[in-house]
């Protein structure tokens, strides 16, 4: 909830009056509750720890005013003062459920995932909701690596609430993590049969038969999902990769191009539509769609380096060099760096290739490609004490390159 949205109710207009002038005014408890979590909610936590501050003044040590201190203190990493409140709340209410959940949460903290887990499991045997408690479980078991633990207490929370989503993608994440595909499509079988309507369910199968090549079970699990909910973006990307896969390139098409009408433009759509129109031989939409791309999110790499590309395979080295410019005045990458190397090269300017070659070298991971490059450049360009120095420099990296020891031996010819 936005800030402007609250403050027209009545409540909290007096609270930030009596904040603004320093003025005393009584409040509900239940007024003060819905304040604190109201500023809870948005991160207001100095203003979520004057209310808790000034409700324990007037309901003092009232256990749910002290659960929220608690849990403020954890929000903001004061975790010993946390323990200390949960403590307070122990001796004046033990048989509290958010007491063992507070507990987890701090635990968990401190990376004591065991102790948070103990903790859930005797919140289990008292919470009348139970399905917190397993997706808190699951979250423990995860970050213990224990896949399977985590897989059945996703389970458990999808028979608690069939619906719920989280709890699904919990479950398939864990089947990834066991590296078990199959039993995920038994699982997600199931799941559509029981809950036909569940788009996200079919979604996901689509997914898993992609991970198994069967091209045409996951067509037809995405078609089931948008006829579902014709507005679920997921497939209908997941959808056109299909269809890109099957060759079926215009169905694809306009498959992303209903992206378009029902949700905002984005680079992603536009650069998948400029790979179809590339792939269909249409330079000019491909090179069109990049544009599009880069307009969207202008430090969208993969596209400035596809339309590059692109500029330079219909020999339009001008225009590549300027697209390599502009890219470069966004973000210095050595992808581009060296096809701007490239492309000076197709201009006959050496020089200003060996300078985007070096400007490369110098901003990511050394590779050996790119290295040997430089150095045959410093060789046609009679830069023999350049082209030594490198092939000193790339030894101590690539000690085992047979393309560097025989630059070497050359290297005093």
């Amino acid at each position: 909830m936005e800030e402007d949205e609250f403050f027209d109710d009545d409540v909290f207009r007096r609270f930030e009056e009596m904040l603004n002038t320093n003025k005393n005014y009584f409040f509900d408890l239940d007024d003060f509750l819905e304040i604190i979590d109201e500023y809870m909610m948005v991160a207001n936590y100095n203003t979520a720890k004057k209310a808790i501050d000034l409700a324990l003044e007037q309901y003092p040590n009232n256990i749910d005013v002290l659960l929220y201190k608690a849990e403020f203190y954890s929000l903001i990493d004061q975790l010993e003062s946390a323990e200390k409140v949960i403590q307070n709340i122990k001796q004046i209410e033990p048989n509290r459920i958010e007491i063992p959940l507070l507990e987890a949460e701090l635990y968990s903290r401190k990376n004591m995932h065991h102790k948070a887990i103990a903790s859930l499991k005797r919140a289990l045997k008292v919470a009348e909701d139970k399905l917190e408690v397993f997706e808190m479980l699951t979250l423990e078991y995860l970050y213990l690596e224990n896949y399977k633990a985590a897989l059945d207490t996703s389970l458990k929370s999808l028979e608690y609430d069939p619906g719920n989503v989280t709890a699904l993608y919990n479950a398939i994440t864990c089947f990834d993590l066991l590296d078990e595909t199959d039993q995920a499509i038994s699982f997600l079988k199931k799941q559509v049969k029981q809950h036909p309507f569940s788009e996200v369910a079919w979604s996901l199968l689509g997914k898993k038969y992609i991970e198994k090549y069967d091209y045409d079970s996951a067509l037809e699990a995405f078609e089931f999902a948008i006829a579902i909910d014709d507005k679920f973006l997921g497939a209908y990307y997941d959808k056109a990769f299909v269809l890109s896969k099957k060759k079926l390139f215009l169905q694809a098409i306009k498959c992303y191009e209903q992206t378009l009408v029902i949700a905002d433009p984005t680079a992603f759509t536009y650069y998948h539509l400029a790979k179809i129109f590339g792939e269909l031989g249409n330079q000019e939409a491909a090179a069109e769609n990049y544009l599009l791309a880069i307009h969207e999110d202008p430090g969208h790499i993969k596209s400035w380096i596809k339309l590059i590309k692109l500029k330079m395979e219909m020999r339009q080295f001008d225009e590549a060099l300027d697209l390599s410019n502009k890219a470069l005045d966004v973000i210095q990458d050595e992808n581009i760096l060296e096809l701007q190397s490239e492309i000076y090269l197709m201009l006959e300017q050496p020089d200003k290739a060996i300078i985007s070659l070096e400007k490369s070298l110098k901003l990511g991971v050394p590779r050996l490609f790119s290295i040997l490059k430089l150095a045959d450049l410093y060789k046609q360009t009679n830069q023999i004490e350049s082209y030594r120095s490198l092939l000193i420099e790339a030894k101590k990296q690539f000690p085992d390159s047979k393309d560097v020891r025989n630059r070497m031996l050359g290297a005093d010819e």
